[in-house]
């Protein structure tokens, strides 16, 4: 015991520092643990865990069906990328660029109310060289068309 106060009265500072060292020492340790080593299996956490609907495999394959079925239509390739469907549509050459446009704003319809009121919805069409990109979001009511204003070459 005699030693134990000894010890303690020549190194009081010393062991003070040590407690303080290994004390931020297992915090730094929990930390890392914490936000760097995380067990995360997406990344983007799990903000889509409590999503209401999800478009199913079934309102896919009919939404695409339906594209399919219009004669104008060559190609349609559909793909959910978390809360965004991504939908590209490849039209034949002899068509004119507003009526694709209005062929995938009736296609709207072939979609729930509930998948339109979920997921943000982002059309790629596909006429020859020409290609117009289109988006209708979850909370908006209309689709929109960037502009697609010819280049001019100088």
């Amino acid at each position: 015991m005699k030693k134990l106060k000894n010890l303690w009265k020549n190194n009081k500072i010393l062991m003070i520092l040590g407690a303080i060292l290994l004390v931020c020492l297992i915090a730094i340790i929990v930390v890392v643990l914490t936000y760097f080593v995380g067990t995360k299996k997406s990344v983007y956490g799990n903000r889509f865990d409590n999503m209401k609907t999800k478009i199913t495999e079934k309102e896919q394959n009919a939404y695409i069906k339906s594209l399919e079925d219009n004669s104008s239509v060559s190609k349609v390739r559909f793909r959910v990328n978390h809360k965004t469907l991504m939908i590209s549509v490849t039209f034949k050459n002899d068509i004119k660029l507003d009526d694709a446009k209005k062929i995938i704003d009736t296609s709207l319809e072939k979609l729930s109310d509930p998948v339109k009121e979920t997921y943000d919805i982002n059309f790629t069409i596909n006429i020859g060289d020409t290609v117009l990109m289109g988006a209708r979001n979850a909370s908006g009511n209309g689709l929109f068309w960037n502009n697609n204003t010819p280049v001019e070459s100088k």
